[in-house]
């Protein structure tokens, strides 16, 4: 079975363009929110393997690069994916925290990038009941007092519930369309969805583009805001 590779680009190559695209991702969430910055975002798409890890780890990276405390949070109870794309075991993570009741900040993976890690763990039953429960609302008050900065990867909307649900326990909603994939009838019923649910969906990121054939459009386009 083909193994999925995450490119963090803001570490392995940056310089790239794709680098330097995640760090006008960051600058453009910066301005757009100087009186209030986001602390707690939620990553998601439409549909599976449009781009939502590989953004939250670049974006994660550039928080890092910059000096900030930042922690990607593996919501993505279903089919975690933050411990291969950063190549540590998954052996312990939520599951601990939640059936176990092991200290969150013993479960805390550090990384050489300088971003840290909550995986999953074991593999928890009822994801949307266990999202929903008290000892996760109190899991993210206590990350937002040690870290300057939450990324949460999570499942894709049209999928199963679980985004819609994490999307009232966050801050903001970065949501992904990947280039010639994500299908316009898929992205605009999974935007409707998030904001029937008041989920605060500040923009969207276009994955996936190749930046050879598409320079000038990847320049300006891989940030879009979502105005009301």
């Amino acid at each position: 079975m083909e193994v999925f590779e995450y490119k963090n680009v803001v570490i392995e190559t940056p310089n790239s363009p794709q680098a330097e695209a995640y760090r006008k991702l960051e600058l453009n969430l910066r301005i757009s929110s100087i009186d209030k910055p986001y602390q707690v975002m939620q990553i998601t798409s439409a549909t599976p393997e449009d781009g939502k890890t590989t953004t939250a780890i670049n974006l994660a990276s550039v928080y890092a690069e910059r000096g900030k405390k930042v922690l990607i949070l593996d919501f993505d109870l279903r089919r975690p994916k933050i411990h291969r794309a950063f190549h540590k075991i998954n052996d312990l993570g939520l599951f601990d925290y939640i059936v176990n009741e092991t200290q969150i900040e013993d479960l805390i993976v550090k990384d050489d990038s300088k971003v840290d890690l909550l995986l999953t763990g074991n593999a928890l039953s009822s994801p949307h009941v266990i999202l929903q429960s008290k000892k996760i609302s109190d899991l993210i008050q206590r990350m937002r007092e040690i870290y300057d900065y939450i990324i949460v990867d999570s499942p894709p909307v049209l999928t199963v519930t679980d985004a819609l649900i994490i999307s009232n326990l966050v801050d903001c909603v970065i949501y992904i369309v990947s280039y010639k994939k994500t299908k316009k009838d898929q992205a605009k019923l999974a935007l409707k969805q998030l904001k029937e649910n008041n989920a605060n969906v500040i923009g969207a990121v276009l994955s996936n583009i190749d930046v050879k054939q598409n320079r000038d459009y990847y320049n300006y386009y891989s940030y879009k805001r979502e105005d009301n």
